[in-house]
């Protein structure tokens, strides 16, 4: 056989390239220009006048010499522009890097997720508060994780071994770790309200994580995962739990009592009622007898005879407890100790871990002292592990019984915390309310200060930090700028360091209006200092430096100006400012003066309302933010971004059609150019000459997008969470981190340049991850003018009237009566999934980007059902161990149906097809089922709201069965009629909808959402979300 250099045979290109490719500008007009070398080229179409009218190309790889773009005369926002001249503006560059240097607030190795559950630590909203030790292993745990897993198991030196989160928001978390199990006592808010709820413990196997069901079974015979301990009761019911000899104890406050389980089958074992008043923990000793901690009093009870002696006293805030091999007590107390007390098995005082009354929560870092220490354990070494149930920062301690620190575990990060570096001193860090000493040549870090409140009622604007800042440098100091967001999004606070220590010098914001309630960052507003000031701005300079206010310090008046979610900064000279109420200004506050404490000095009445030369579009939903640039310029992340000049005029435009992250749920699939929930400007980086500053934003999916001053896209970083992206499964100092994504609600990040030049951008899910910038100073700019004549305007108009013949789809299908029952087999020869797409719903984006296609059919006792999907792995792969969680967990097909009408959403459904090991499985979700009783819906909560189904439940009456296809799998059911309640009839018309789920590279998590119909599911990070239906955007299905 001989193989010719070149084949004549020209295949189709393949569905994974497609997708990678951007769509180009097309039309009849061409723009030629030259580059001197091959480059990334980026392409806008000015007015004369300098207005934004078409960004045509960004980022796109182009050759040296002359290159030609197509336009189609239309700007922006879709429309016809006239005949006339125009500017073209463009820059070129060789690629923008980013390197992974170093992380931190973040113990894990490595500080992020990795496939094997060994990457990142523990949970992001809450810290931690329980530990169990034993086999060589120690579990810790924080009520509720989201980005974060708020369950970990370690080795013994801190190294993770697997972390897993419940799909509650928790309220309060136990922790007992057997010989094979570890026990988790959670518990499920009542109604919404989490002051009460029912508390249950389910178990895993303590090695991997994997569910372990409880060896008995419900009324229906199924395995039970959550065992029910108190139907309802406080949310604090559950004091400890912990396991000896095959049986578990559970210690339950309000009621008194301690519970002994069988560890295996869960079967109560014995009761004992009647004990102390105000049961803060226990567990077993050595000996067999139970120690308990109540009412600021050691007992040991004697299970056996039901009867209990006091051992020892004066242990007030007593919070847990925990008993070494050798039968010493060790007990932690809160405030105002901090610390964890030590007795012998007689109840004698054997020692103090922890300096007595702690670290501050506003003070310098001390390694050797403790804050609010929790539910401590002792490893099989014999040291103590002290979660400290704390913010500012996160910590577990490690200590020897002698009092002898070990060890400790700082971070993680709140839920998309971050960081952020000083750019004027980048030895100097910030995360959550904490002051870092990093070295940003080893990356080696520390924690050095606690910002927080000092308990003075005074002290209303207490420092804080995240990663969104803008650090000044004015007056021989550095001023640290934050803000906020939500209700604290119209913040800016100022702080600064004298002699190590940190205080508040200024505050700038607004006080609510009367009806608006003053809860979380309006808390502060019930102040006297706030009466008689409703809706009013204000404005506080500490004068005396005492960093607390005095009447005399505030202003009050009237500001024409409002808030965007994310907040505002600061330019590099300290001028704030905020978007004007009227959507079409900026308002700017100057520093006027410096008060003789080293406060920057603001004034309401020195604002200056500076209105926009043009007008520009109303803005979007207000999720964005805004920040101040160098030579006076505003970047406004809005709908368009827009970028304005020190006199209002406007200096770039750029759509963004989804901002931030609910504009994020209806966006496409990531390409060159496209803005994909951009919540925050994460900072700036001035270059000068031709260059200028440059600035970034963050995305809502995963990436980043760097910008000139001007508005021209530089380039965007890192990938989509929902597409392909890598995970570095170890930790290299200078590693590409190009093809990793930032992850989905990457709300955090700092952007900036150091003084010997390198850029730097934090980013993080539940880590401060240190990444360095290059390429950055390759960028070269280029224009033109450009000619657009009356006949190249009419030829234009003719090729968008063709193009727009060809859009909208239509969204509904018509299942084919079937001749005869489908064979469930995994073998897709009797389905016409390989051939053209004529008669299948296709769930597919744009040309060429296919995700999966669907084909329906029925007879009169089954709905059959199949799914060809396109995934680079070939086969459905689910990680979830719950039945409940499986669309979040990985893989799974998708079928959405319900009555053409629907008053209250009854008859409405969900199945869910998905794997559980290597076996499929059908779980149908019905979110009204008459009847139901509100002990039995099932709740998917995220931190801030729960919904409920009435009924989901495991299906095997559905036949289902998968296998594999080029490029991907396929998907069969046989679904009953009678499951899903309809009667079949010809002409019956339905709606419904058919999805597809994909998982991340490697089958842990799901990634991305696809549907024939429903557009909107770009919501990846919300339980909630992703377990409700949307009958209002499925289509309609009619049977034949």
């Amino acid at each position: 056989v001989q193989l010719e250099p070149k084949g004549n045979l020209k295949l189709p290109e393949p569905p994974y390239m497609k997708a990678l490719k951007a769509e180009g500008p097309d039309g009849p007009v061409e723009i030629s220009y030259e580059i001197p070398k091959d480059a990334r080229v980026t392409l806008a179409i000015n007015s004369t006048d300098g207005r934004r009218i078409r960004n045509l190309i960004a980022a796109q790889p182009r050759q040296k010499g002359r290159n030609v773009e197509r336009w189609d005369g239309l700007d922006d926002d879709g429309k016809p522009v006239p005949p006339g001249t125009y500017v073209m503006k463009g820059i070129y560059h060789d690629g923008i890097h980013v390197n992974w240097m170093f992380s931190f607030a973040n113990p894990g190795n490595p500080t992020w997720e990795t496939p094997d559950g060994k990457g990142a630590f523990y949970a992001d909203h809450t810290s931690p508060r329980a530990a169990a030790a034993g086999g060589g292993l120690v579990a810790l745990s924080c009520p509720m994780g989201e980005a974060g897993k708020n369950i970990i198991v370690c080795d013994l030196e801190g190294q993770r071994q697997w972390g897993a989160h419940s799909r509650l928001y928790g309220i309060n978390v136990a922790l007992a770790l057997g010989d094979q199990w570890l026990y988790v006592a959670d518990v499920e808010p009542v109604k919404g309200d989490w002051s009460r709820g029912k508390t249950f413990i389910w178990r895993c196997e303590a090695k991997n994580g994997k569910y372990a069901p409880w060896e008995r079974r419900d009324e229906q015979g199924q395995p039970i995962l959550d065992l029910v301990i108190v139907p309802e009761g406080p949310a604090d019911e559950c004091r400890a739990i912990s396991w000896r000899d095959g049986r578990l104890a559970v210690l339950l406050g309000s009621q008194r009592k301690l519970v002994i389980l069988d560890g295996k089958t869960g079967d109560s074992l014995q009761e004992i009622g009647n004990l102390p008043e105000g049961i803060a923990g226990g567990c077993w000793s050595p000996d067999g007898t139970f120690v308990i901690a109540a009412g600021g009093r050691l007992f040991r009870w004697d299970t056996a005879r039901s009867a209990g002696t006091e051992i020892a006293s004066g242990l007030n805030g007593a919070y847990g407890v925990a008993c070494d091999s050798e039968g010493f007590i060790c007990v932690s107390l809160r405030d105002p100790n901090h610390q964890v007390r030590v007795f012998d098995p007689s109840g004698k005082p054997a020692g103090e871990i922890g300096r007595k009354g702690g670290r501050p929560n506003h003070g310098r870092f001390d390694d050797l002292a403790m804050r609010n220490p929790g539910r401590i354990a002792v490893d099989s070494k014999g040291r103590i592990w002290v979660p400290e149930e704390n913010n500012n920062p996160k910590r577990t301690s490690v200590w020897e019984r002698n009092g002898k620190f070990v060890r400790d575990f700082v971070g993680t990060t709140s839920y998309a915390g971050a960081g952020a570096i000083n750019p004027y001193d980048p030895s100097m860090g910030f995360s959550d309310n904490t002051v870092y000493k990093l070295d940003i040549e080893t990356g080696s870090w520390r924690p050095v200060y606690s910002l927080g409140s000092r308990g003075d009622p005074a002290d209303i604007f207490p420092c804080y930090v995240d990663s969104r800042i803008r650090c000044v440098v004015a007056e021989g100091r550095t001023y640290v700028y934050a803000t906020d967001t939500a209700r604290g999004a119209g913040e800016v606070h100022v702080m600064t360091c004298d002699k190590g220590e940190w205080r508040s010098v200024a505050h700038i914001g607004r006080v609510p209006g009367p009806k608006e309630a003053r809860v979380e960052q309006w808390k502060k507003y019930e102040h006297p200092v706030f009466r008689d000031h409703d809706g009013q701005a204000y404005i506080w300079c500490d004068r005396n430096g005492d960093a607390l206010v005095q009447p005399e310090e505030m202003e009050f008046g009237s500001l024409p100006a409002r808030s965007y979610y994310w907040g505002q900064l600061p330019s590099p000279d300290g001028t704030v400012f905020y978007p004007g109420e009227d959507g079409q200004s900026v308002v700017r506050l100057p520093i006027v003066g410096w008060t003789a404490c080293g406060a920057p000095e603001y004034r309401i009445s020195a604002a200056v309302v500076v209105p926009f030369r043009n007008r520009i579009g109303p803005g979007g939903s207000g999720e964005g933010m805004i920040m101040g640039g160098s030579g006076g310029r505003v970047y406004m992340n809005r709908s368009p971004l827009v970028i304005v000049g020190p006199d209002g005029e406007i200096l770039g435009t750029y759509p963004s059609r989804h901002v931030s992250v609910h504009g994020s749920h209806t966006a496409g699939a990531a390409r060159p150019g496209y803005l994909i929930g951009p919540s925050s400007v994460l900072g700036t980086a001035d270059f000068g000459g031709e260059i200028g500053e440059v600035f970034d934003l963050n995305g809502n999916l995963g990436e980043n997008y760097l910008f000139t001053w001007d508005g021209l896209w530089i380039q965007s970083l890192f990938k989509d969470v929902r597409g392909g992206f890598e995970t570095p499964v170890q930790a290299v100092r200078g590693m590409p981190f190009d093809a990793t994504t930032a992850g989905g609600e990457s709300f955090g990040g700092n952007f900036c340049r150091t003084a010997d030049g390198r850029v730097w951008l934090v980013t993080g899910g539940t880590d401060a991850r240190v990444l360095q910038v290059s390429g950055l100073d390759t960028i070269r700019r280029f224009e033109g003018r450009l000619e657009y004549t009356a006949e190249q305007f009419a030829e234009a108009e003719r090729f968008v009237r063709r193009r727009a013949a060809e859009t909208a789809p239509k969204r509904e299908y018509t299942l084919a009566r079937a001749s005869v029952a489908a064979v469930i087999d995994g073998k897709a020869d009797e389905w016409r999934i390989l051939d053209d797409s004529a008669g299948m719903a296709e769930i597919a984006e744009g040309t060429g980007q296919r995700f999966g296609r669907v084909e329906a059919r029925y007879d009169e006792k089954n709905l059959y059902v199949a799914w060809r999907v396109w995934a680079p792995a070939g086969r459905i792969r689910n990680s979830g161990q719950d039945f409940r969680m499986l669309f979040k967990t990985g893989d799974a097909v998708d079928l959405m149906l319900g009555p053409a009408e629907s008053r209250n959403g009854e008859g409405n459904l969900r199945l869910l097809i998905s794997a559980m090991g290597d076996q499929p499985v059908a779980v149908l979700y019905r979110k009204i089922v008459p009847g139901t009783a509100e002990k039995d819906r099932i709740p998917f909560s995220s931190p801030w709201r729960t919904i409920y189904f009435d009924r989901v439940e495991r299906q095997a009456d559905v036949q289902v069965a998968a296998g594999a296809l080029p490029g991907g799998y396929f998907v069969e059911a046989a679904v009953p009629w009678k499951v899903l309640g309809i009667q079949p009839a010809g002409g019956l018309k339905l709606r419904g909808d058919f999805g597809v789920l994909s998982a991340d590279k490697d089958g842990t998590m799901t990634v991305s959402r696809r549907y024939w119909s429903n557009r909107s599911t770009g919501l990846v990070n919300d339980v909630p979300g992703e377990a409700d239906l949307a009958p209002e955007l499925w289509g309609t299905l009619v049977l034949e």
